[in-house]
């Protein structure tokens, strides 16, 4: 059955529920009515008040207080002309109901529900002739107070809701903001080390050509030579100007960091190895001229992976680097531990972004009982122009 009612279409509209809402009580009301007095009981002034009631409904999120206003008009009249207590109170309270639930201050709601009650409580007393304090006075008065109770909690449940996800999109935006914050300084920095390498083939070519031009004369084989470094220094910064130019930000931290590569990755082993953490080094066929782009990015990589290897891992990490003529690639595999904490994901930005400036690629997964950091850099290169 409950499958069933959960495959039936759902009106797209708030208004729309509230009619299929308003249809379903006011079918509610036509079979107590049915049971009660057969079908004479439809064609009666109380059925008359309880569809007008239920047909306010349909406006009930839209016009609440109007609502419960016409619903309460209908509820007194047919309870005044049948003496009775008309079934129209069923409409009463979801009115109520909606007033509590719905309205912007709480003291309104309850000064509202006062009123709701005092009014009830004064119109069952008047349509049986009875005192203030008798049961169905009481138990009509109750109805409403309930109603009015159940409307400012929810009303205060959907505040609080509403505070928590006001809360979880500041704490995303704060977290983005972060994020890009990082990625800004992580590129800033990637550009200077750059922005260093660029200068030192610069001033390679500067003293290089001034080695030429003294002996151009003299020694025209050696000048040669210090032509051939010049042209080579040239062509290093025509690889490495573009990858700079692409990641080259604005800043106000002028402090410098040492550029470093690979061939200083054994100082990163023996700090690993300090903190405590078994890492194998392995390295392949490295007898290639590796763009400064691609030297400062691996070093980098493997940096942030054996960081991550010591703060979420068991204990053991294993690095390989190959390289041939077309590409430089990084592997760095640790265990990891079923309690370990998650990260903040900056380090994965870090190193995404440096593997971007050189020109490569950067996958970091779980792999069974592993994690891999899988980093792919171009040789030759390093950059788009």
């Amino acid at each position: 059955m409950t499958s069933l009612i959960g495959r039936l279409p759902r009106p797209a509209t708030e208004r729309g529920r509230d009619a299929v809402g308003a249809a379903i009580l006011a079918l509610v009301i036509l079979a107590i009515s049915v049971a009660d007095e057969g079908i004479a009981g439809l064609v009666t002034v109380e059925i008359a008040a309880a569809l007008v009631a239920c047909a306010a409904l349909v406006w009930r999120r839209s016009a609440d207080l109007w609502v419960l206003a016409v619903t309460g008009a209908a509820f007194v009249a047919a309870s005044l002309v049948t003496g009775s207590v008309a079934n129209a109170l069923l409409a009463v309270l979801v009115a109520v109901y909606t007033v509590a639930s719905r309205s912007a201050h709480i003291p309104v709601a309850l000064a509202v529900g006062a009123l709701a009650v005092i009014g009830v409580g004064g119109t069952v007393a008047l349509a049986g002739g009875v005192g203030p304090a008798d049961s169905l006075v009481v138990s009509g008065e109750i109805w409403v107070a309930l109603a009015v109770v159940i409307g400012i909690a929810m009303n205060l449940y959907r505040r609080s809701l509403e505070q928590e996800r006001e809360r979880a999109r500041q704490a995303e935006a704060a977290r983005d903001a972060l994020a890009r914050t990082k990625v800004a300084e992580e590129r800033l920095r990637i550009a200077r080390e750059l922005h260093d390498a660029v200068g030192h083939h610069i001033a390679v070519m500067n003293v290089q050509a001034g080695v030429a031009e003294a002996l151009l004369e003299s020694s025209p084989d050696r000048a040669a030579e210090a032509l051939g470094r010049v042209q080579d220094a040239g062509a290093r910064v025509l690889e490495e100007l573009p990858v700079m130019l692409r990641v080259l930000r604005q800043g106000e931290d002028e402090d410098s960091h040492p550029v470093a590569g690979l061939a200083a990755v054994g100082e990163l082993l023996e700090q690993a190895r300090d903190a405590g953490l078994d890492v194998t080094y392995e390295r392949r066929d490295l007898h290639v001229d590796l763009p400064a782009a691609t030297d400062h990015a691996a070093y980098r990589i493997v940096q942030e992976a054996l960081s991550n290897a010591r703060r979420y891992g068991t204990g053991h990490a294993a690095v390989t680097v190959t390289a041939d003529t077309s590409a430089l690639v990084i592997e760095v595999r640790n265990g990891v531990s079923g309690a370990h904490g998650e990260g903040s994901g900056f380090g994965l930005v870090g190193m995404r972004e440096r593997a971007d400036a050189a020109g490569g690629t950067v996958e970091a997964a779980p792999d069974g009982d592993e994690f891999v950091v899988r980093a792919e850099l171009p040789t030759r290169g390093g950059g788009e122009g």
